[in-house]
Formats: C-alpha cells, structure tokens, sequence
C-alpha cells in the first residue's frame, strides 16, 4: 500500500469526537464544504498515475456528504455513484460490476463497505471521514489490500484535517503499521524505513508536525495528564478505590499508558499514578515504585496458565504452597522476568515474599492479570518438545522467560545471554531466537533474511560462522539423524515478545557463513502470525 496524509485546513478541533455528537460536527464541517473537496480531486488526480482508470472507495461521513461528493467527482470527470443503506438493491448489487468494468472510477459511501464485501478490484481508498477508531480505520484500510490480477498496490489517500492535541493519531498509525508509539515517533522524524518492500507512508507537511505534535504530547506530559484525569475520574465518581479496567474503559485509555517505561526512573505503573493522584495515602514501601514501574515488563502475558499464576501470586500475600515443577518454573520466570537486575539470582520464593511486603503492589498485579486475561485468547497447548516446561504455543515470551523455562537461568545462575541460537546438550535442543527486522534506525531499504513463507515454512539465515563443514552447520544439516531438534522463537523487531513457534525439522539449506535454511513447522502458525512474520507482514 500507499499511504498519503494529505494536509487538509478543514478545523476539526471543536468535535466531541467518541461521545454524542460527534457525527453530526464532522458532517456539519465537510458536507458543503467545496474547498475540501476540490483538495480532494486535486489530491487524487495528482497522487494516482490516473485517477480515472482507478478503482476507488470514498468513505464518508453521511448520506448528505456522500451525495455531496458523488456530485463533485461527477462534474470533475471522474465518473462515481454514490451507494448507501437507502439505495434500491438491484443499483447496490450492479456497483460493484460497475466499478470493475471500469465504467465508474469511484463507488462513495458511508458505511456499507467498512466489512464483509469482497471487493479485490479496489486499488484506491479516499477517507473522507476523520476517526478516532482504530476498528474503523483498520477496516477501511482493509477494503484495499485483497490481492487481484494486475493489481500492483492500494493508494491510500486520508484527509487529516486540523485537529486539537489530544487526537490520537498514534492509534490509527499503530493499527496500520504494528510500530509503538516511540517507532512511530522516530519514523514521522526520519522516515518509516522498517516497513516492509511495497509499503510506504507519506505524511505531508502540516500533518506531519501536527502529528509529531501529538506524539510528543503523549509522551513528554502523558504522566501529568493521566493523573489529572485520575483525580477528576475518582473525584466524578466519589470513591478513590478505583479499578484500573474501569479507569482505562470509561477514559479510552490503553494499558501503554499507564505502564509507559519498565526501565529508568520515570513514572509509570497503576500504584505509582494512583498515590501521584492522591488516592494512596499508606507510607510507600522501599520497593513500591520499582515493581509498579517493572510490572510494564508483563503487558505481553497472554498464556492462561502463567495469567492464573501472576494471580495466585498476587493473592497469596505471601509464600506460595508447594508447586508442581512445572509451576514453580513459571514462578521463577515471573520472579525473573519482573525483577531486571540481571545479575542478582535469587528463587521464586523470595521474589514473591517481597512482593507480599507491598499490598498495594500485590493488587496491582492481581488487576494487570485480570486485564491480560481479558484480551488474550490463547489457549494453553504446551510446546511440543519442551513440555516439561511451562512454555506454550504461540504465546509470547521475553527472552529471560524462556531461558528461564528450560533451565538455562535458575534460581543459583543468572549470567547474561545475547547470542541468536542458545544449543542445550543435554536436552540435544537448539532454540533458535529470531528478530525479523534488524535495523536500526531509518534505512532506504532493508533487506529481511528471516520470515515466514508459508504457515509451515520458515527462511532463516545462520549466524555468520555456520558452514556446512562446521561443528555447528553439520548439526543443522545432518538432523534429525545425529538427534538434535531444534525450537524456534520469532519476534518482529527489538523489545518485542518472542512467540513460541514450536518445533521445526529441516527442509532445505543452501550457502555457507552464513547458510540459509527452510524450516518446516510442525504446527502451521496460525494465520495472524503468518501475516506478521511474513515478507509482506504488514499488507
């Protein structure tokens, strides 16, 4: 795809946006407002190598406005009907064909093509109707990247407009291109250089600062911020017990903006923002604000028997009765994926008895579980090969989770590992650690040795020593024969989560220092996964 945020004067800094009202304020702005939609010609015919050979979907806010702009496009020679809710059912049903057939250029609507039409032919979108939703940009957006014959890319045009500072633009960019808030920030600077080869994003001037604006905004005075919406929610509803959930649902706030950093001596956690705000008044504990501000480290929990786990720890308010080994391997990856001194061993026992020192902090734990619990849908199959560890597959680890789960860190030994492959003698397993996209920084074009082909295959590239005449490449090429087996673990770029993908057999291996092989998967990853790590992650 193409995505182009066109600089629109439209002032859209007074709509109520997600509550009451907000429709009519924007209709009320664009509707009738012929400045606009001559940018909008303007814009699609200087975009499009031909406007009038494309085949294009205009989003916009209502009935009145999408008649307003079929008229337009119409008198400007690019041929367009105008298809909503209300129109009769043999004109709705023959669009499409229309389209297709290349009698029209353009088919304007509000909301009836958001999902379920399959409309393949669409090589261009005009979003015409600003939104804070990410489900509704997303599905947008999805209308046009079905793959059709001798269609090449999607050309995405969104009219921003002028916004005040508290549009999330970040959620929308997010949604598009899977980055954090901070990637987000370094590719509106210097470019989105770590999107993959067909991908490209331009944001024109105005929406360029305005967005960097908003960026910053959020970043640099989030914590302010959040605590005066904190003391203004709990002074709204008379109580200072406030939930976390409920803060986050009724203020439209994600977990990212509480737990905003893990590292460092910023402010960040739901114990430290709630005793900002006032709302603790208890004498803190010595160790209060480190674990508030380290339990950011945990957003990426989503396997139900380690969630059921940081609950049980969180409760206990104490020492924890005997568990299974599985079980108290699951607490020591806790234990050590929550405490960041890499340097200091010490068994799951200890870590939870200081936790249990610091009420607060215990329910703080307890509610992040219940809040992972709530979106994750994994399920807890066990890792072939590995099932004596808690490990599960396709959920998410940190690197200090897993090497905690096959005993490579205990509870006596915590010594630093940075190598891509990590070779387990005595279990005769090799796990392989791959981050898709290596680069740093903004690059012209990056070229991606490691991703899916298919849900069963994987190409991935060797450390640069490996050779077929090494110790090391001879163990690659001679499996499964010589009993080796070999686990991989991907993420997509640095600071993810690692996902557990399970066993891999040799298909193929080619070169040397480094070799290039194809894995094949054991278990196919499921297609969300496929979609992430594959060379077109991202379309």
């Amino acid at each position: 795809f193409e995505y182009y945020a066109c600089d629109d004067a439209t002032d859209f800094s007074a709509v109520p946006w997600d509550r009451p009202g907000e429709r009519e304020a924007v209709d009320n702005l664009v509707t009738g407002n012929d400045v606009r939609a001559r940018l909008v010609v303007s814009e699609w015919r200087r975009l499009a190598s031909d406007a009038r050979r494309s085949r294009a979907l205009v989003f916009c806010v209502s009935v009145a406005h999408a008649e307003f702009m079929t008229d337009w496009l119409n008198r400007a020679g690019l041929p367009a009907a105008c298809v909503v809710g209300t129109t009769a059912g043999e004109e709705r049903r023959r669009a499409p064909q229309r389209l297709h057939s290349g009698e029209l250029c353009a088919l304007v609507t509000v909301d009836l093509y958001n999902e379920g039409v399959d409309l393949p032919m669409v090589d261009t979108l005009l979003l015409l109707r600003p939104t804070q939703s990410p489900v509704l940009f997303q599905q947008q957006i999805g209308r046009g990247l079905r793959l059709a014959p001798g269609k090449e890319s999607c050309l995405v045009l969104d009219f921003v407009g002028q916004h005040r500072a508290e549009f999330r633009f970040d959620r929308l960019l997010s949604s598009l291109t899977g980055l954090t808030r901070r990637e987000l920030m370094e590719g509106v600077e210097a470019g989105f250089g770590s999107l993959p080869p067909g991908c490209h994003i331009h944001l024109q001037r105005q929406t360029r600062e305005q967005v960097l604006q908003g960026l910053r905004s959020l970043t640099s005075q989030n914590w302010r911020r959040l605590k005066t919406e904190l003391q203004s929610y709990a002074a709204l509803r008379g109580r200072s017990d406030v939930q976390l959930a409920d803060f986050l649902h009724d203020q439209a706030l994600d977990l990212e903006d509480v737990y905003r950093s893990a590292t460092g001596q910023g402010r960040s956690g739901w114990t430290a923002l709630k005793r900002d705000a006032g709302l603790i008044v208890s004498e803190p504990g010595p160790e209060e604000d480190y674990f508030s501000r380290r339990f950011g480290d945990l957003l990426h929990v989503n396997d139900p028997r380690r969630l059921d786990l940081m609950v049980a720890v969180g409760e206990q308010r104490g020492r924890l009765p005997a568990l299974r080994t599985e079980d108290a391997l699951a607490a020591q990856m806790l234990a050590y994926q929550i405490d960041g001194r890499h340097d200091q061993a010490a068994g799951h026992e200890a870590f939870v008895e200081r936790v249990a020192r610091h009420p607060v902090v215990a329910a703080e734990l307890v509610e992040l579980s219940a809040l992972l619990q709530a979106r994750s849908t994994l399920g807890a199959h066990l890792v072939p090969g590995l099932e004596d560890t808690p490990l599960c597959l396709h959920a998410a680890y940190g690197a200090r989770e897993i090497l905690t789960a096959v005993g490579w860190l205990t509870a006596s030994r915590r010594v630093p590992f940075q190598a891509g492959t990590l070779p387990l003698h005595i279990r005769k397993t090799e796990l392989l650690f791959v981050t898709l996209d290596k680069s740093e920084g903004y690059h012209d074009r990056i070229a991606y040795h490691d991703y899916a082909i298919s849900a069963e295959r994987f190409h991935w590239q060797s450390q640069n020593s490996a050779a077929p005449d090494t110790p090391v490449g001879r163990r690659y090429l001679e499996s499964p024969a010589n009993g080796w087996k070999f686990q991989l673990f991907v993420r997509p770029r640095k600071g993810d989560a690692y996902r557990a993908c399970g066993p891999v057999a040799l298909e193929s291996a080619e070169g040397d220092r480094p070799m290039s092989i194809v894995w094949k998967l054991l278990t196919p990853l499921p297609a969300h996964l496929f979609r992430e790590f594959s060379v077109l992650r991202g379309v």
